[in-house]
């Protein structure tokens, strides 16, 4: 199950891998997902994959059971948790333009940073602006609730413009 946690308004796909999936609607064989006490209906990609839609809620950093139906009735302990927070809100960045080789600590500045310390859910993707090449992701170390460090990727050429995105699981990009 990955992302393990999103935004209070929910909205975040979450990928569920597993066995034996099974989609058969005129048998009312459609896969389901429960956070907490509320249900989504699931999207069937295959028997080893289905993807759900959080739900919004409001209960923030409280672990919540998901778990996983093939009817919408019949539950199964999945062993995993889903929590929510609140939307980050960005307000500034402490430099605006960095070495082509990298390695320039910005510093994002906000609130609602939730404290998070996963490398492969808290990360910030650079995408350039003005050249046709890939994007590239950094992790970011987490100061406070207010503050957040990265340290910029090089390899880029002299003059090209990032977009700068954060993620605080791996899937939902500000």
């Amino acid at each position: 199950m990955h992302p393990q946690r999103g935004l209070t308004r929910g909205g975040t796909k979450i990928s569920v891998i597993g066995f034996d999936f099974r989609y058969y609607p005129e048998y009312g064989v459609v896969p389901h997902c429960k956070f907490g006490d509320k249900i989504v209906r699931a999207e069937f990609e295959s028997n080893v994959r289905i993807v759900c839609t959080s739900p919004n809620d409001d209960r923030i950093d409280l672990p919540l059971s998901f778990e996983v139906s093939l009817n919408g009735v019949d539950w199964t302990n999945s062993g995993f948790t889903y929590s929510y927070f609140n939307e980050p809100e960005f307000n500034s960045i402490s430099t605006n333009e960095g070495p082509v080789k990298g390695g320039t600590a910005v510093y994002i500045k906000g609130k609602n940073f939730p404290k998070i310390t996963s490398i492969h859910e808290f990360n910030v993707r650079f995408s350039p602006k003005n050249v046709l090449m890939g994007h590239k992701i950094v992790p970011v170390e987490w100061l406070n609730d207010t503050t957040i460090l990265i340290m910029t990727p090089g390899g880029w050429s002299s003059g090209d413009e990032m977009n700068l995105q954060v993620t605080f699981n791996g899937e939902d990009y500000d």
